[in-house]
Formats: C-alpha cells, sequence, structure tokens
C-alpha cells in the first residue's frame, strides 16, 4: 500500500476508486464502505484508496480535545494495509485545508489531485468549510468533474455477526 502524505499522486493512483472518512478504528460500517469501494474497483479494473484526516477533524476544530480517535495514525495504516489498499491519502487537516469551500474541495482535491472516477462516503459525509458540504454537493458536481459519487447505506446487523465472519465473507 502506498502511502501519501500530500496529494501528489502517481499516475497509476489516478483515475481510481477512492473512500473518503476519518476511518478511525475501522468498524463494521467503516468496513461496509470500504469492500463496497472495492468492489468497484475489482470490476472495473481501477486502483482502490482511502482518504483521511490527521488530526481528526474535531480535534482541530476543538483543542480541548485531546485524543477524540480509536486508533493512532499509526494503528489506523495499519489495520488500512491488512485491507489490502493500493494507495492511502492522509491530508493534513490545518487551517488552509479547513478553509476550502465544499467547491473547492471538489474541484481541486477530488478533481485536480485525484481524477478519481468513484468517490465513496457514507450518507452522513459532511465536508468543506464549516461542514457545508454534502452528498447532495457532491451529486450536483459529479458531471461536470466526471466522477460517479455512491452513498454507500448504513451497516445494519440482521443477525449476530462477529467480525471475524464479516472478514471471511470477502
Amino acid at each position: 500500500m502506498k502511502i501519501y502524505n500530500n496529494l501528489n499522486l502517481n499516475r497509476k493512483h489516478r483515475n481510481s476508486v477512492i473512500a473518503i472518512g476519518n476511518f478511525d478504528g475501522i468498524h463494521l460500517g467503516h468496513l461496509k464502505v470500504i469492500n463496497e469501494a472495492k468492489k468497484m474497483a475489482k470490476k472495473n479494473k481501477l486502483p482502490f484508496g482511502l482518504m483521511t484526516f490527521e488530526p481528526v477533524p474535531v480535534m482541530f476544530f476543538n483543542k480541548k480535545i485531546k485524543n477524540h480517535r480509536i486508533n493512532s495514525l499509526e494503528q489506523k495504516k495499519d489495520q488500512l494495509k491488512k485491507l489490502k489498499l493500493d494507495f492511502l491519502i492522509v491530508i493534513k487537516f490545518n487551517k488552509n485545508f479547513s478553509s476550502l469551500s465544499p467547491e473547492e474541495f471538489i474541484k481541486k482535491i477530488i478533481h485536480k489531485k485525484t481524477s478519481c472516477r468513484f468517490l465513496y462516503v457514507s450518507k452522513n459525509f459532511r465536508f468543506g468549510f464549516k461542514r457545508k458540504g454534502n452528498i447532495e454537493t457532491l451529486k450536483k458536481y459529479e458531471k461536470q468533474y466526471n466522477f460517479k459519487n455512491v452513498i454507500v447505506k448504513p451497516f445494519k446487523v440482521k443477525k449476530k455477526l462477529s467480525l471475524q465472519h464479516l472478514l471471511e465473507k470477502k
């Protein structure tokens, strides 16, 4: 798994399938997003990666919160390596990044930096300055910037399942 600490992706990782989120402590909901995105990548013979943020945005905005995370960044990277991603993008969440409007985020990051073909998010995904962007914002710009936004439905447990059982289903 190639880890990017910037947005200078190799050509082979552009035009890919990307899932965006904090992915802090890979829980069943995260696994659903990741596995659906991974299936799309395999079906279309595209590279698959994740985009995440450091620090976790809630910690950036509230300095009193010292550790609003399940796993450290290193633990997160270790967990994600086991999921056989092609690449991981770790965006430094800072004042500059947090001031991007939702439209700037889509144009500058999603379109110009990743050129992703499929973008996977959960239904409660919020982004951009003051969290003004949402899934409707992504839908609004997908034709203009040539990507397909896929909103993964929430994970619901129908019967008692173990994490091991879910991992074996891949």
